[in-house]
């Protein structure tokens, strides 16, 4: 999910609407779950501007996936 304003900047909350959820007629709300995801997604955009590549962001992606396999 994005949202833009009309001059261009944009936000992705892919970790926000993953921390909503509806279970038994309510809707809640997990900040664990916020959390998990929005500081690994704040470290590869630190990492991202701070170097000017991608790629580390891509492998902190990967180890995040595959770590998930091993645990």
């Amino acid at each position: 999910m994005r949202f833009c304003l009309p001059e261009g900047r944009c936000w992705d909350f892919f970790g926000l609407a993953h921390s909503f959820g509806y279970s038994e007629g309510q809707f809640g709300f997990e900040p664990v779950i916020m959390l998990l995801t929005a500081t690994p997604s704040f470290l590869a955009i630190w990492m991202r501007l701070r170097t000017g590549s991608i790629v580390l962001p891509i492998l902190l992606h990967s180890f995040g996936n595959s770590i998930l396999l091993v645990v």
